[in-house]
């Protein structure tokens, strides 16, 4: 592996935990960045979600957590966007889910889709 794609990589992940340091007051427990292609990029964060979300995860009640998650989007996006389009290199769209864990610590996939490939010089 190139060592400018692990620092391509490791940028992501540090925005990634910066991002949930803005809204949860902490940072995750643990973030993993995967390059799927050169044109999608998974996140996986664990830790991400409230001791409320977690709950209501564990309780089946996925759908309530997203719902949030729709609300807080907006204002997460207002604030980072410009950042993450400035460390992926390009514009992209993004999809996201929760994952519950029978654990108890549920995480987030979120997955991007670049609109061109993003060089590693």
């Amino acid at each position: 592996m190139l060592n400018t794609e692990l620092e391509y990589r490791e940028r992501i992940r540090k925005l990634a935990i910066c991002i949930v340091k803005h809204y949860r007051g902490k940072g995750p427990d643990n973030v993993k960045v995967s390059l799927d292609s050169p044109l999608r990029v998974t996140v996986e964060i664990q830790g991400t979600l409230s001791n409320l979300s977690e709950i209501l995860v564990h309780e089946g009640a996925v759908e309530k957590v997203s719902d949030y998650w729709n609300v807080l989007r907006p204002y997460l996006e207002k604030e980072f966007m410009r950042e993450a389009e400035k460390t992926l290199g390009s514009p992209f769209t993004y999809t996201w889910e929760v994952c519950p864990s029978v654990h108890g610590d549920g995480h987030i996939i979120i997955t991007l889709e670049l609109q061109h490939i993003h060089r590693l010089d």
